[in-house]
């Protein structure tokens, strides 16, 4: 019996450990970077881009998926194309907080349509998401959440 109960405990510890609990440091403020992003802008930002993993790693060239001459907003580096049939989702980053949502998803419609497009409607969950549609040459559809501490990722949905 004495047996089971310790491998009972081990098991339960190493659960414990692999949930993420705190017996892990967090990430240090302020500390050098071998490497900045685009997007990183101060030690906070380089802090913040640590805690975030990779799904902040830049891929500028995935930007070159959206129509020709689709404008992005300022700041924005795309990270990840997605391809579902004619329907083309273009992820990218930017810096902000939730609280920046709204003003980032007005940003990019007013961009979207000096472009020709048509704002057809929108709808936000304060905190938690921002979207806008388009009608033009293409029906886009646009959304912001926020990603991880001090970044948003901001989608462009095509479809063709």
């Amino acid at each position: 019996m004495r047996l089971s109960a310790l491998g009972t405990a081990a098991i339960v510890a190493l659960t414990l450990v692999g949930c993420g609990g705190t017996a892990e440091p967090e990430p240090a403020t302020g500390s050098s970077s071998t490497a900045s992003s685009p997007v990183e802008t101060d030690a906070d930002a380089t802090a913040s881009a640590a805690a975030c993993g990779n799904r902040t790693a830049p891929h500028p060239e995935l930007a070159r998926q959206l129509p020709a001459g689709f404008p992005t907003v300022a700041g924005w580096t795309a990270t990840e194309v997605v391809n579902q049939g004619q329907t083309r989702v273009v992820n990218g980053i930017l810096p902000g907080e939730a609280a920046d949502l709204v003003r980032v998803r007005d940003s990019a419609a007013s961009q979207i349509t000096a472009t020709g497009y048509t704002k057809s409607g929108s709808d936000e969950e304060p905190g938690f998401e921002a979207e806008a549609e388009f009608e033009g040459p293409h029906e886009v559809n646009i959304k912001v959440k926020p990603l991880c501490r001090g970044y948003l990722v901001l989608s462009y949905t095509v479809r063709q």
